[in-house]
């Protein structure tokens, strides 16, 4: 059944708690859910779920390990006066994408990166 919601007088805002917009925030970061169903099943605009996300930034989150599987290929047909190709490291991304970055890459640019990547 459809949720109605009726206002009298002057229009106001709908307020969240942390509690409600946490739970919104954990549904939409599930593996293969689109931020625009969410917000549609709880009627709200798909940017204010990204700014719930920008103003939680999930410092509150544990830290979570994954597995890392580190490596070396090496070819027997690579002449010696080729230079070495860069080493790049593979970033498996909560939400089902692949993050692929030299090896050398800056913690700054790399935090944007990924930012950019899971917000998409």
């Amino acid at each position: 059944m459809a949720r109605m919601e009726v206002m009298s007088g002057t229009e106001r805002r709908r307020r969240w708690s942390d509690e409600a917009k946490l739970r919104i925030l954990t549904e939409a970061d599930q593996p293969g859910v689109r931020i625009g169903d969410v917000a549609r099943r709880h009627d709200i605009h798909p940017g204010q779920i990204r700014l719930w996300r920008q103003s939680f930034s999930y410092v509150g989150r544990p830290a979570m390990f994954l597995p890392v599987e580190i490596t070396e290929e090496v070819s027997a047909t690579q002449a010696p006066d080729t230079p070495p190709t860069p080493a790049v490291i593979e970033i498996s991304l909560r939400n089902g994408r692949c993050l692929r970055v030299p090896a050398d890459v800056e913690l700054r640019m790399l935090g944007s990166l990924i930012a950019c990547v899971e917000a998409a």
